[in-house]
Order: structure tokens, then C-alpha cells, then sequence
């Protein structure tokens, strides 16, 4: 492992190191150096002794004052060398002494350095640690960051609920100021009609005696003259004449079965005569196809996302869908161009409806129910709906009241004039409300929910007539139609396992249609079809 290779603490040391030795290198040289020079001159000293000794030795024994002399100049250099080698001697014990000394402290410093590296090991096993728990309340913090994100966005919405509660409210106090005006206006209105209402049941009491009087004349001059009254003796009021009913065939056989579309099929529906079936797409478009035929009769396109649901007026000219794009398009049936294009809600538009009087009423998830005049091709008036609106009918042709079915599991009933909410009808579903339809003949409502039933309403007394339900019975999507029969004693319905169930009205099942093979989005039925769609991208015809 080089240099640049070892963890901090170990450059750190090295340095040291490195900067002692430079340091302190010149006082370990002179020493050594001092060492080796006084080891020299001991081993010269000794040597210099030795050749004494042995001169000594060999003139020990010669007469002559001058070798005495010399004799005695000699031992006195051997003296002196001898304090030289015991001086030179001690000097380098002293210096073993600070060898040792070095050697101890380089030992401690060895020492030192291992306990170093203990502490690095657990630095390092703790820096482990410590890296997963980061690592670990990093993935936390993520978490909470996204579930911060996500609680602003319920935080706005339900800013923006308040809002819409709060406009509600002025509202509800504005209407409420108005009510209390119209009730007393009805109280005053109402005893001119009873008063009324007496006067003519007192006129009908009056031409009822004078009836009795004329029958018991009759029958006097009768018994006296057995004559036969004509029909000229007595006037009856005339009985109204029966209204027209529509054949209905319940469908039982598949007729034809065509692919219609690029991606799933969200909406179905039939014009007014029966000769044009329509059907809506998350491709975009909307397809028109000729009833007896099956043959594609036109493609209509402009909705730059979704088509969600589909509606003709009465005289057929012209067809409407609502997108997930936030608008409502018109279409002309003839020329398949887009007419209109209504822009104003801020979220999906699931639901619209034509009125008799040229006006155009959507529903959408910003829980807002549009009024808008053709005519001028703008929004007149705005009624907020405290809820996503799935679906909206008109309970009379001119749409003054309006029936709409909610993500909140309610149903609301609205006056379009005033903008007021007639009646809330809550706790009939225990899921969101996903289609509302109007008896052809009676005043009863048809809804749809996801907790798997449907309900006939009756809007006079707004009680539950009747609950159907199936336990194989279950609405494949938020949008899915239901729809009753043209006279209106059947209901169809599709479920999400693709069986159309058709009932009697009275809860009895008439047939189940099993063609389907995935969920059924959508019936519709006219006196002369009965079609119905699935979420994977089929249309089926259907015969008696």
C-alpha cells in the first residue's frame, strides 16, 4: 500500500515521524560519529598499550638510567591511556544508555501506533455504522419528503373544498334570505288558492245538486212516461286519449359483434331515430356507425384526450362529448366537424346534457354543474356541487331541475335558475354514484352506484321505490350508464365481468347477456336497438 494509499492518521504519523528525524538527525550523526571515533582510539590505545607491554616486557631486565627514563615515560602513557580508555569506556556506556533510551521510546511509539490502529479499526467500524444509519434516515427523510408532498396536496385540496364550502355558504344565506321571501310569497299565494279551491268545490256542489235534481226529474217523468233518455239529455265530459306506447323487445340474441376502436371504449349511445350508434374513446374519437348495417358512418375528432360520455339532441343534427381534456365538443352529424367547443371547467367533464331551449348543462370533477347557452357559445351560470359530478340527467326538457350523481355517494337535485340545491339525497349508496337516468314516462330516478346496486327514487317524495341488485352484479367503472327500456319497465346494466344484466323494474331478473369479455361501460336502447359496449374496445348489437 503506497503513501497516498493510507488513511489520514497515518500520514499524519509519518509526518511526524519525518519531521523528528530531520530534526534531530545531525545530534544522532555527531553521536554516532563520536562513538566510532572514541571505539578507534580505544582499539588504537589498546594496541598502542599492547606494544608497550610487550616493549616492557623485553627490556625489563637492561641496566642504564635511560631506559629507566624511558621506562617510566611509558607507564606514564600507559596511565594516561588508560584513563583515556576507562573515559572512552564510560562514554559508551552512556551512549548504550541513550540507545536503549531510543529504543525503549521507539518501542513506546510502536506500541502507540498499534493502539492507534485499534482505534482507527473502531473508527472505521463505527463510520460503517454510522454510513447505514445515514444511509437508512436519508431513505426515511425520502419518505417523509414524499409523504410532506402528498399532504400539501391534501392540504390544497381541501383548501380548496373550503372555499368552494365557504362560496356555498354565502350562497346557501343569500338563497335562504330569498327562500324565506318566496315562502312567504307562496303562504300568501297559497291561501288565494284554497280560497279558490273552496269557491270551486262549493261551484261543483252547487252544479252536483243541480245534477241530482235534473237525474230525480228524469226518472220521475220516467215512471210517469217510460221515455228513453237520449244523449242529448246528458253531457259527459270527454276522457283524454291514451298516450302512445313503445314496443319493447327485451334483447335476448347477439346480432353483431365489431371491434370499434384504437384503445378502450369508455361511452355508448343511440341517436333519437335509431339510426346512428355512437361510441367514445380514450383513442379520442368518436366513431358513428349506421344501426342496420354496422358500417362506420364518420369519425369525429378534436378532444385531445379522452372521450367520457356521449349525448345527441332531439333533432339529431348534432352530437356532444364530454373529455377528460376539461371541455365539452360538438360535433355535426352530418359534416362530422366540430361546431362548438364549450372551455371552462377546470377538471374532467364525465357528464352533459341538451336541454329543449338551446342551452347545454355539464357536469364535471371539479364539482362545479355549468349551464351554457349555444347561442353565444359561453358559460351563463355556475352551480358548485361540493362533489365530484359522475353523471347528471334532466328531469324536464328545459332543465330547470337537475339530477346529479356524485363521487360522495350522494345524489343532489338542483334548481338551474337559481343555482339551489332542492334536495340532497344521502345515504341511498354507500358508493360513489356513477349514472343518473330519468323515467321516459314517470317521475322516477334511475341511479347507479358502485356498492353494486341500483335504486328507483321517486321524486315526488324522494323515497327508495325499489333496491335491485345481483350477487353477480358489479359495475366495472366510475362512469358506467345504466338505462331503462323506451316504456320504461325494464333497466339495463352492464357489470364488470361482461354480463348486461336486464331487469323488470319491479327487481325481477329478464335476461342476463353473456357476449362480453370484459367490463361493460355502457347500454343504450331505442325502440329500434339495443347496443352495448365494453371497456376492450367491442360493441355489440343485441336482438330479441
Amino acid at each position: 500500500m503506497t503513501t497516498a494509499a493510507l488513511p489520514l492518521w497515518r500520514d499524519l504519523v509519518l509526518k511526524r515521524l519525518t519531521d523528528r528525524d530531520a530534526r534531530e538527525r545531525d545530534a544522532f550523526v555527531t553521536l554516532i560519529a563520536a562513538h566510532n571515533l572514541a571505539v578507534q582510539n580505544v582499539a588504537s590505545l589498546q594496541n598502542d598499550l599492547h606494544a608497550l607491554s610487550l616493549a616492557a616486557k623485553n627490556g625489563q631486565g637492561s641496566p642504564g638510567s635511560a631506559e629507566h627514563g624511558n621506562h617510566g615515560e611509558l607507564a606514564g602513557q600507559v596511565a594516561n591511556l588508560e584513563t583515556q580508555i576507562k573515559e572512552l569506556k564510560d562514554e559508551r556506556a552512556d551512549l548504550y544508555k541513550t540507545q536503549g533510551q531510543n529504543a525503549q521510546k521507539m518501542l513506546e511509539l510502536m506500541e502507540a501506533m498499534q493502539k492507534a490502529d485499534g482505534s482507527v479499526s473502531a473508527l472505521e467500524e463505527a463510520n460503517r455504522a454510522v454510513t447505514t444509519n445515514l444511509n437508512t434516515v436519508s431513505a426515511r427523510l425520502r419518505d417523509v419528503q414524499e409523504l410532506i408532498k402528498e399532504k400539501d396536496h391534501v392540504i390544497q385540496i381541501l383548501k380548496d373544498e373550503l372555499a368552494t364550502h365557504q362560496l356555498e355558504l354565502v350562497q346557501r344565506e343569500e338563497q335562504l334570505s330569498e327562500k324565506e321571501k318566496r315562502v312567504k310569497s307562496l303562504e300568501a299565494e297559497n291561501g288565494t288558492l284554497i280560497e279558490r279551491w273552496i269557491v270551486l268545490k262549493q261551484e261543483q256542489a252547487a252544479r252536483m245538486n243541480e245534477a241530482n235534481e235534473y237525474v230525480e226529474i228524469a226518472l220521475k217523468s220516467k215512471a210517469a212516461s217510460p221515455r228513453q233518455l237520449s244523449s242529448a239529455d246528458m253531457k259527459f265530459d270527454a276522457f283524454p286519449a291514451a298516450l302512445p306506447t313503445v314496443t319493447n323487445h327485451i334483447p335476448a340474441k347477439l346480432v353483431r359483434r365489431m371491434q370499434a376502436h384504437d384503445s378502450e371504449i369508455n361511452c355508448v349511445q343511440i341517436n333519437g331515430d335509431g339510426s346512428i350508434v355512437a361510441t367514445g374513446s380514450n383513442d379520442r374519437k368518436v366513431l358513428l356507425f349506421d344501426v342496420k348495417t354496422g358500417a362506420l358512418k364518420s369519425t369525429l375528432s378534436g378532444a385531445t384526450q379522452a372521450i367520457m360520455s356521449l349525448t345527441f339532441d332531439n333533432s339529431g343534427e348534432l352530437v356532444m362529448g364530454t373529455s377528460n381534456d376539461n371541455s365539452v365538443k360538438l360535433w355535426n352529424v352530418a359534416t362530422a366537424r366540430l361546431k362548438h367547443t364549450l372551455t371552462g371547467h377546470i377538471g374532467k367533464v364525465f357528464a352533459a346534457k341538451f336541454t329543449d331551449s338551446g342551452r347545454v348543462i355539464s357536469g364535471s370533477h371539479d364539482r362545479t354543474i355549468k349551464i351554457w347557452d349555444l347561442n353565444r357559445g359561453f358559460c351563463t351560470s355556475t352551480i358548485f356541487t361540493l362533489s365530484s359530478c359522475n353523471d347528471l340527467c334532466l328531469l324536464n326538457g328545459d332543465g330547470t331541475t337537475i339530477a346529479s350523481g356524485h363521487l360522495d355517494h350522494n345524489v343532489r337535485i338542483w334548481d338551474s335558475r337559481s343555482g339551489s340545491l332542492i334536495r340532497e339525497l344521502s345515504g341511498i349508496h354507500y358508493g360513489q354514484v356513477t349514472s343518473v337516468a330519468i323515467h321516459p314516462t314517470e317521475n322516477v330516478l334511475l341511479t347507479t352506484s358502485r356498492d353494486n346496486t341500483l335504486k328507483l327514487i321517486d321524486l315526488n317524495t324522494y323515497q327508495v321505490l325499489k333496491t335491485i341488485s345481483n350477487d353477480a352484479f358489479r359495475p366495472g367503472m366510475n362512469w358506467s350508464r345504466s338505462c331503462f327500456s323506451p316504456d320504461g319497465r325494464h333497466i339495463a346494466s352492464g357489470s364488470q365481468d361482461g354480463a348486461v344484466f336486464i331487469w323488470h323494474s319491479d327487481g325481477r331478473i329478464e335476461k342476463v347477456l353473456k357476449e362480453h369479455r370484459s367490463a361493460v361501460c355502457g347500454v343504450a336502447w331505442n325502440s329500434k336497438a339495443f347496443v352495448s359496449a365494453e371497456k376492450d374496445r367491442a360493441v355489440i348489437w343485441w336482438g330479441p
